[in-house]
């Protein structure tokens, strides 16, 4: 709704989005105000709120996605007596969420209004399966890490202690591994075109990623003492071993990739009903109640009732079939009642 006036104050605060066009009276009650008195400013809420909207839901994935992927490593963990460190957590928590989840929203609009908007429905199957298809990739990737650095010839064992002492092979192959599931469900759940502007375009939040993504690789294949005593982290002797953990979250973040770019957002893939037909919609209206009886007549009929500008058009103007139908049911019941008499 724009506005301008007093009168106006009523529908801007009714209205979905309220634009005032003037700095006036309206403006109070609107929660927009152009400063200029027209309404080239409706398409740029539109972008705006859009982009807002779409961002929202991404950050709300990624936080989600997060913490429950973090929860599947404290679970595998767990099954060894083994957990994450109180600096892992730390780094995972502050180091990489905080960043990223910080500068993950300063992803401008799109410069073009899209014709179709976003989807407004959080809790519905996208969403919800979106979250439960990179849970599962995630967890078959940490679970194959979890039992393939167990073949390992130089693995050895986690003695469980009550020390809170987890320092061991599996919890730093399971933990490299996991960072780099953050970082790639922070890419994937960004979205770009055609609400928001491409990751690109955000170079905060594209150095960030940078930056995790390269400190992620040099606690796997840079041993630095202090950093591995910091974190608790063990060190592993075999680069075979780390090339292959890289080649998995390199994998890891394809599928992640192409399951929410080919299946999640893809607008052939629907649970919705198919429309109905014109013959279901009338045999709908029949079986249902008299308004909606009426309604799909009057759908069916759209130059009922007839606007005529002079009496004698209207006399001229012929009745439609349901009306005709009408009146010929009147006509015999009058004649019957006529014959009865």
């Amino acid at each position: 709704m724009c506005g301008d006036g007093a009168n106006d104050v009523g529908a801007l605060k009714a209205a979905h989005a309220g634009i005032s066009l003037s700095t006036a009276d309206a403006s109070i009650a609107s929660p927009f105000t152009s400063r200029t008195p027209t309404i080239e400013c409706v398409p740029t809420i539109i972008r705006e709120g859009r982009a807002a909207l779409v961002t929202s839901f991404g950050v709300v994935k990624y936080m989600v996605a997060y913490s429950l992927t973090q929860f599947l490593t404290v679970i595998m963990l767990y099954t060894i007596g083994n957990n994450l460190t109180d600096y892992e957590f730390l780094f995972i928590d502050l180091g990489l969420i905080t960043l990223l989840v910080l500068l993950f929203s300063r992803t401008v609009a799109y410069p073009y209004l899209d014709p179709k908007p976003p989807r407004t429905k959080l809790i519905s199957w996208r969403p919800l399966f979106s979250i439960i298809g990179h849970l599962s990739i995630c967890a078959a990737f940490q679970a194959f890490t979890f039992e393939f650095v167990k073949k390992q010839p130089w693995y050895e064992p986690f003695e469980f202690n009550t020390d809170k002492i987890y320092i061991s092979y599996i919890n730093t192959a399971v933990f490299l591994q996991s960072t780099f599931q953050y970082i790639w469900e922070s890419i994937v759940f960004s979205r770009g075109a055609p609400y928001r502007r491409s990751i690109f375009s955000n170079w905060l939040f594209l150095l960030s990623i940078v930056l995790t993504f390269g400190f992620s690789l040099v606690l796997l294949f840079v041993p630095v003492k202090s950093i591995y005593n910091f974190f608790e982290l063990r060190f592993i002797p075999d680069i075979k071993f780390k090339l292959i953990i890289l080649a998995m979250a390199i994998l890891n973040f394809i599928l992640m990739f192409m399951f929410e770019e080919y299946v999640i957002e893809n607008d052939h893939i629907s649970f919705k009903r198919a429309p109905l037909s014109s013959t279901s919609r009338n045999e709908r209206s029949q079986t249902g109640t008299h308004h909606l009886h009426i309604e799909n007549i009057l759908r069916l009929t759209p130059d009922w009732p007839p606007i005529l500008a002079t009496p004698s058009e209207e006399e001229q103007q012929p009745l439609p079939e349901h009306v005709l139908v009408n009146e010929n049911k009147k006509k015999k019941n009058q004649t019957t009642t006529t014959e009865c008499f």
